[in-house]
């Protein structure tokens, strides 16, 4: 059975069977964000008759542009909410003062979130459906530019491999079967990849950082990390500018972020800190992407010691977030790069975006989500070079914003925008799970690479624990515990963690190479991928 065409005419479009169906999040994980998945078997087509693909989206909002969502006043008719009246739903402004204020800071085109809710008059008993009312409202608009403005708030993941849920065997059993060291498919149990934020020991030195003043341009480079937050480590001090931090963090941004969606009281991203277990908080369980902010940040660490890390926390502790927050946090570096340009601000500026995260849209041409694309573009052409994970579903589905990296086949996408694929532990071979298409041109170890967690330890225990020596003790004979973090340091794997190996390579050219000491600017991130690609393409890595 299958759904009529949303344009009521003509024999339906073949639905296309390019792509599997790789993002399916967990029914607990849709609810806890307020989230439905797109169904291409019932939903309705798009205005030009086509399937969609499998999609997550929030269920509550719509993304308009700020602009527009300005212009919503309660009570006063408008053209989205009469093209949605005949389905019961509305588009619906809050009234918050900080949210207004937010509007007023931003880009007038950055899309925004705007609550989608049944109208008081409608005789419904479901839930607005933002598919829905998108479809209608492309319908309604036509032609009209605001038709193609207009997108669901996609539900962001993370890009690395997922902690729990995959046929995990962390290592090897006592009758001597064969070590399985991560996740798995198939009968045969074939190992996808090495490390799921295993613990591990760190016996290797710090990282050496210099002086600014030894440095191109007697300043740091600046990676902004677009992530899960930062944790307490001892390789990771934070701190204001005044003391020469390794990283920062910005509480007026988390705030910010905070008002922009007021219908979410708590908002879960108001702190700048990873965050240890909020999903089984009375249970004392480790979230699924606890660290995953920190790992990626001792990553750009250890590749450019000399690097300010930018802190921005935009994940939850289980690895999702929205398509908006992720844009909000763009438009809040573009605004922070402009102000330091203006006012002659050198510590002010963002050299590097590192976002290890992404989205499948519901279509397999990017440029009709062209929102995302138009935000990077208006902070590349500032000379910011951004970095994006490639996704790790073994596909060639564009997974945005990577999917947006310069295809040199077809002579499209914004070239200061890296996307970024995984190689295994060798640097020779391509990792099993590592995304794959025309964008993505840069490739860095993804698998089984080792870097910073918080210190912290969870509720969950080792399989096997008895007091050593014959039951005497005192020390206690244990397998590995999966979520002792102590140590500070774990492996783990995904195009997440070549992303920033990639971004701290560029920051190092930065520091580095006197041929990157430019004025701020295009030419200048030019120069710098320029010479990263070398140092790629030495590695063997490009």
């Amino acid at each position: 059975m299958t759904s009529a065409s949303s344009t009521g005419g003509g024999a339906p479009p073949e639905r296309p069977n390019r792509f599997p169906e790789v993002f399916s999040p967990s029914p607990e994980t849709l609810a806890r964000h307020r989230a439905r998945l797109l169904d291409p078997p019932t939903a309705l087509r798009a205005p030009d008759g086509s399937w969609p693909l499998t999609t997550a989206y929030r269920a509550d909002s719509l993304l308009l542009p700020a602009r527009e969502a300005q212009s919503l006043r309660p009570e006063e008719p408008n053209d989205y909410n009469t093209a949605l009246e005949s389905i019961g739903v509305e588009l619906q402004a809050p009234g918050e003062p900080g949210w207004l204020e937010n509007l007023r800071r931003v880009d007038p085109e950055l899309p925004v979130p705007v609550q989608l809710v049944t109208r008081s008059d409608a005789a419904t008993d479901r839930a607005p459906d933002p598919w829905s009312a998108l479809v209608r409202l492309r319908n309604a608009f036509g032609e009209d530019l605001r038709g193609r403005q207009i997108g669901m708030n996609h539900l962001v993941t993370a890009a690395s491999v997922t902690v729990e849920g995959a046929p995990v065997n962390h290592g090897g059993q006592v009758d001597g079967a064969p070590v399985n060291h991560g996740g798995g498919m198939g009968e045969s149990r074939i190992a996808l990849y090495t490390g799921s934020r295993n613990p591990v020991a760190m016996l290797g030195r710090r990282p050496v950082r210099r002086a600014a003043a030894q440095l191109v341009g007697a300043r740091r480079p600046v990676v902004a990390v677009l992530d899960t937050g930062i944790g307490r480590h001892d390789w990771l001090p934070v701190g204001p500018l005044g003391t020469d931090p390794v990283v920062e963090v910005s509480e007026d941004f988390q705030l910010e972020l905070a008002a922009h969606e007021p219908w979410l009281s708590p908002h879960p991203l108001v702190d700048p800190a990873d965050q240890p277990d909020v999903v089984r908080p009375l249970l004392g369980l480790t979230d699924s992407h606890f660290g995953h902010g920190t790992f990626v940040t001792g990553l750009v660490h250890q590749m450019c010691p000399d690097a300010r890390i930018l802190s921005l926390r935009v994940l939850e502790s289980d690895g999702f977030s929205t398509e908006g927050s992720v844009l909000l946090a763009l438009d809040w570096l573009r605004r922070r790069v402009e102000h330091a340009i203006e006012h002659g601000l050198p510590d002010q500026l963002v050299d590097v975006v590192s976002m290890s995260l992404g989205f499948y849209p519901e279509t397999a041409a990017p440029g009709e989500v062209q929102q995302v694309a138009d935000v990077i573009k208006r902070l590349t052409d500032l000379g910011v070079l951004v970095v994006a994970a490639a996704g790790n579903d073994a596909t060639t589905r564009p997974f945005l914003p990577a999917a947006f990296g310069a295809d040199p086949v077809g002579g499209t996408g914004n070239s200061q925008l890296a996307a970024i694929g995984a190689l295994n532990a060798s640097g020779v071979t391509t990792a099993a799970f590592s995304n794959d298409g025309p964008w993505v041109r840069r490739w860095a170890p993804g698998n089984a690479l080792i870097s910073t967690v918080p210190s912290w330890q969870g509720a969950a225990n080792p399989g096997v624990g008895i007091p050593d020596g014959g039951g005497v003790g005192p020390r206690m004979r244990t397998s590995p515990d999966p979520d002792d973090l102590r140590t500070g340091f774990a492996v783990w794997a995904g195009t997440s963690f070549a992303t920033p190996v990639v971004a701290g390579l560029i920051a190092e050219s930065m520091a580095g190479d006197p041929e990157t000491n430019k004025r701020f600017g295009t030419e200048r991130a030019h120069t710098a991928l320029k010479l990263t690609d070398i140092r790629l393409e030495e590695r063997g890595w490009l």
